[in-house]
């Protein structure tokens, strides 16, 4: 959905706060990436972008959906890596940031060790995610907005930020928040801008 997610950036940027986009390599055409490589070199600090797997593709036989799972050999999921990795430089050059999101936020323990050894410098996925690896720093999502929006509207979402907000204030670490572009109707893109617009004015938020 190329016009949600223009629509997103379009919002976020506006509101001066930063978004990094999750491009999954063989989702991304061409006039999306124009658009897109124009954005980041316009606002290098607004738009960032990084690989997230290859085709959002499932390849577990049973359980949770996962593109980079247990049931891959490390042979497959480099090719994968790499293959994702050569489509996005294609495009975007060297405007790709060195951290990858795996499709449903999760991946086996092998793949952090298989990013770490091809060059990827950082992971992001779900806080608490399982397996537990140490051989990458990992920018872990707190809130999947579109999640607890369809749970329960904009009140789920306050609650699910508001928890997230006090675990991250007594932590200090950074509150990661996940946005799917292609969820997002105009109600939550106008909940999302109003969300953004008082956290600008509050004195210990920072973007």
């Amino acid at each position: 959905d190329d016009a949600g997610q223009l629509a997103l950036l379009d919002l976020t940027q506006r509101a001066g706060v930063p978004m990094d986009l999750a491009a999954i390599p063989d989702a991304v055409g061409d006039a999306l990436a124009r658009e897109l490589r124009a954005r980041i070199d316009a606002e290098p600090g607004l738009v960032g972008l990084h690989q997230h797997g290859l085709a959002h593709a499932n390849h577990e036989p049973e359980g949770r959906k996962c593109e980079f799972g247990v049931a891959r050999s490390l042979a497959a999921q480099r090719d994968d890596l790499l293959h994702g990795r050569a489509l996005l430089a294609a495009h975007f050059g060297a405007r790709v940031q060195p951290m990858f999101t795996p499709p449903w936020n999760r991946c086996s323990a092998a793949t952090a060790t298989l990013l770490a050894a091809l060059g990827w410098q950082a992971l992001s996925r779900s806080r608490g995610a399982q397996p537990v690896q140490c051989v990458l720093p990992e920018l872990p999502v707190d809130l999947d907005w579109s999640k607890h929006w369809r749970a329960g509207g904009p009140d789920a979402v306050a609650s699910a930020l508001g928890a997230a907000l006090r675990a991250r204030a007594a932590d200090g670490a950074p509150l990661g928040l996940m946005l799917h572009h292609a969820a997002m109707d105009d109600t939550e893109r106008r909940a999302l801008s109003d969300l953004l617009a008082a956290a600008a004015t509050h004195p210990r938020l920072r973007w």
